[in-house]
């Protein structure tokens, strides 16, 4: 009987690795080490460029972000950066409210891409380099960037270089707009985030999304939407900054960050058993046949509702949008400290 119970472990054991090695190859590519980065240059004006020591820079701390496993940065960043503000958000704190204060050269956050996402739209809105340091569960941005750890960002200030990135921009409810520096969703996913928010006090972020996919998913329905003038019915839209890689479901990293393009990938519906079309070409990695998924790079994208007001995804937060709204490029608005190599 023990024999049996351990041979049965051995197998789900070795069965979940493979499942893992999987979707990492054929579902969710990583980013390949040989994938290329923008260039960096020293910035040009002094009086704009970053002390070595940190000095003339403000960064937010948010301890907040990553897995459970992951160090906190701040006493790395003291120590690389002695001259910096290192300003850690507690509870409520607005990380605009944080980073609008003073006179500084740069500003920045230690955190995941939401927290670089709100850090950037202050940098962007005071016309500063922006300091991204990745402490975050993906650090999507920091790995497009050539950011893979705390180090990194600390000599990215010391170098004083940095470069040039495109942010999107979409209307929001109430006529104001919202940048990103990664993404924009719409449809099922958003659903699935705010399940995830609203049970992850109870349950932690991982379990809450498991659970969050298995509760939304069965009842998700369709978005009826005017596309650019040609009516759709959408389970899923993903908008990039820029042109993502590789083709497929699993978007994972950028080789440009000021192409001017944004990515579209859509999921549709209108078809029989279109969920299920496109799980199996997912998972078969055929998903650039499947007749439900369409993708295409294109400059702007004019979106329309015709059940009312989406709600919209934003790096990965939630927020209300609007029944029509557009979506364009800022090209090259955004200064970066990338490392100098």
């Amino acid at each position: 009987m023990r024999r049996r119970a351990v041979l049965t472990a051995a197998g789900a054991a070795t069965a979940a690795l493979v499942g893992a090695a999987w979707v990492r190859r054929v579902v969710l590519p990583a980013r390949p080490d040989d994938a290329a980065t923008a260039r960096p240059h020293r910035v040009p004006d002094p009086e704009r460029r970053p002390s070595p020591d940190g000095t003339g820079v403000t960064i937010a701390v948010n301890r907040g972000s990553g897995p459970v496993w992951s160090s906190d940065p701040t006493d790395e960043l003291r120590d690389g950066l002695p001259g910096a503000q290192i300003r850690l958000l507690e509870g409520d704190d607005d990380i605009t409210d944080v980073l609008g204060h003073g006179d500084p050269v740069a500003v920045g956050a230690a955190g995941g891409d939401g927290t670089l996402s709100a850090a950037a739209e202050v940098a962007v809105a005071r016309d500063l380099v922006l300091v991204a340091v990745p402490s975050g569960t993906f650090n999507h941005l920091a790995r497009d960037l050539g950011l893979d750890d705390v180090s990194d960002a600390i000599a990215a200030v010391r170098a004083g270089t940095a470069i040039h990135m495109d942010l999107g921009v979409v209307d929001i409810a109430g006529g104001a707009t919202r940048t990103f520096v990664n993404t924009l969703t719409f449809g099922g996913y958003t659903q699935v985030v705010d399940a995830r928010e609203r049970l992850q006090p109870r349950f932690g972020k991982w379990l809450a999304l498991l659970v969050s996919l298995v509760r939304e998913l069965p009842g998700m329905e369709p978005l009826e939407l005017d596309l650019d003038g040609r009516c759709a019915e959408v389970w899923l839209g993903w908008i990039g900054n820029c042109a993502y890689a590789p083709d497929g479901f699993g978007p994972s990293w950028r080789e440009r960050l000021d192409d001017g393009r944004l990515d579209v990938r859509l999921v549709l519906g209108g078809r029989r058993f279109a969920r299920v079309r496109f799980v199996v070409d997912v998972l078969t990695g055929r998903l650039q046949r499947c007749p439900v998924y369409r993708e295409q790079l294109v400059e702007t994208l004019k979106v329309r509702s015709m059940r009312g007001p989406l709600r919209l995804a934003v790096d990965g937060e939630t927020i209300d949008g609007g029944t029509t709204f557009d979506v364009t490029k800022r090209q090259r608005a955004l200064l970066v400290a990338v490392p100098p190599t």
